[in-house]
C-alpha cells in the first residue's frame, strides 16, 4: 500500500486551513480598521435642518373668476339607469357562461 492518498488529503487540508487562516486574519483586520473609524469623533460638522422654505401661490387678480363646472348629469337621459359592474367571460354574456360551466360539468 501506498501512503500517496493520505499525504494528498493532508496537502489539501493544510492549504484549505491556510486560506481559512489567512481570510480570518483579513477580516480581522478590516473589522479593527471599521471599529477605529467608528470610534473617532466626525471630522464633519453636522448641519442642523433649516426652515423648510414655503411657496406660496400668487393670488389670483380680482377680475378672474372660477370657471363654471359642466354639471355630470347633463348628458345622460333623464329616465335612464346606470348598469352595475359584470364580469367579462371572454366575451359571452353570463347565461352563455353559465351554460358553459354546466356543459363542462362545473357547479
Amino acid at each position: 500500500m501506498t501512503a500517496e492518498p493520505d499525504f494528498e488529503k493532508d496537502q489539501e487540508g493544510r492549504e484549505a486551513e491556510r486560506q481559512a487562516t489567512s481570510m480570518k486574519d483579513q477580516l480581522s483586520k478590516e473589522v479593527a480598521s471599521w471599529s477605529k473609524e467608528r470610534r473617532q469623533p466626525a471630522s464633519e460638522t453636522i448641519v442642523g435642518v433649516a426652515q423648510p422654505v414655503i411657496q406660496r401661490r400668487s393670488p389670483r387678480p380680482a377680475g378672474e373668476s372660477k370657471k363654471p363646472r359642466a354639471p355630470s348629469v347633463a348628458g345622460k337621459a333623464p329616465g335612464a339607469g346606470s348598469k352595475p359592474f359584470s364580469m367579462s367571460y371572454d366575451g359571452m354574456t353570463q347565461a352563455e357562461y353559465t351554460q358553459y360551466l354546466l356543459d363542462r360539468g362545473s357547479r
